[in-house]
């Protein structure tokens, strides 16, 4: 070989093996046959799991500044939420604080003007906790059935109230258990009043075709009722004390052709449910006689 002829071709010993296009075919061929496998067998799934438990470390490495980014963001952020429900429970408890100290010199003023007019205190109500254990088959009525009888105490008449309101009257008593018949039963009556400005009414019950089930009956078409307004027991009748909430006014219709306003109320208490009921004597059973000392005995002097 001539020293001026320069060889710039690799020697033979770099130039043996397959070319690289076959090379390219033999691995495409054996990653498509991998796949396969894998699909038909999965028999990577064991290079995968050691490959993904080789790189945890590398990984939650990796996923710690952003884990610590986000417990910081959120402790402060409950630091602020706890901050504010502590401002809200505060502001709250002011509130319950001026209207406990309200009601205290309500309740003294009241007291005093009793005092004054000599007015006699109410009697305190007597009641009896029950629950609702059947409703009466009866596709016209509103009536339930309780676990207290007249072996409990429980008479023909008494009021029955749940935490929202009056939910009706017993109207018959067994030894073990009693009828209740709703206030949206189409027999119920209940003498009303309006809290806002006095107004007396009579709410009678029917039983579905009216919205809520009762309604405040014989009102003229321009007394001062409002939707919104809150009614209660008024006392007369002699059946129901006096104050008890019963309904709220949610519709009064003023026909043009009629005298009377169609005054449209939904039942406060949990006609449609629920189980523990509150059973209260009767004003007739709450009047006590007074009571008259037996007349001494005289007897016969013996002469």
């Amino acid at each position: 070989m001539p020293f001026d002829t320069l060889e710039r071709s690799p020697p033979p010993f770099f130039r043996q093996g397959p070319s690289a296009a076959t090379r390219l075919v033999f691995y495409a061929a054996l990653s498509l046959l991998l796949m396969a496998l894998d699909v038909r067998w999965h028999v990577a799934q064991p290079l995968r799991r050691t490959i993904a438990l080789a790189i945890e470390p590398a990984t939650l490495v990796a996923r710690l500044p952003v884990q610590l980014a986000d417990g910081v963001v959120s402790h402060f952020a409950s630091l602020q939420r706890t901050q504010a429900e502590l401002d809200a429970q505060r502001r709250a408890v002011v509130e319950l604080s001026l209207q406990a100290s309200r009601a205290a010199a309500l309740q003294r003023d009241n007291d005093e003007l009793r005092t004054l007019l000599q007015l006699q205190r109410s009697v305190p109500l007597q009641s009896l906790a029950a629950q609702v254990t059947a409703q009466v088959a009866d596709p016209y009525s509103r009536k339930l059935l309780i676990d207290k009888g007249s072996i409990a105490g429980v008479v023909a008449g008494s009021p029955v109230m749940d935490r929202g309101g009056l939910l009706g009257q017993i109207t018959a008593v067994q030894p073990f258990d009693a009828q209740l018949t709703l206030i949206t039963d189409r027999d119920s009556t209940v003498p009303v009043e309006v809290v806002r400005n006095g107004l007396r009414g009579v709410l009678v019950g029917d039983a579905g075709s009216t919205p809520g089930g009762i309604e405040l009956q014989w009102q003229a078409a321009n007394a001062d009722l409002r939707a919104g307004d809150v009614l209660v027991t008024s006392g007369l009748g002699g059946v129901y004390p006096a104050g008890l909430e019963v309904a709220r006014i949610s519709a009064v219709l003023r026909p043009r052709d009629s005298a009377f306003a169609r005054v449209l109320c939904a039942p406060l208490a949990k006609v449609d449910g629920g189980h523990d009921v509150l059973v209260l004597k009767p004003l007739g059973a709450l009047a006590t006689a007074p009571s008259r000392a037996p007349a001494p005995s005289r007897r016969r002097a013996k002469r």
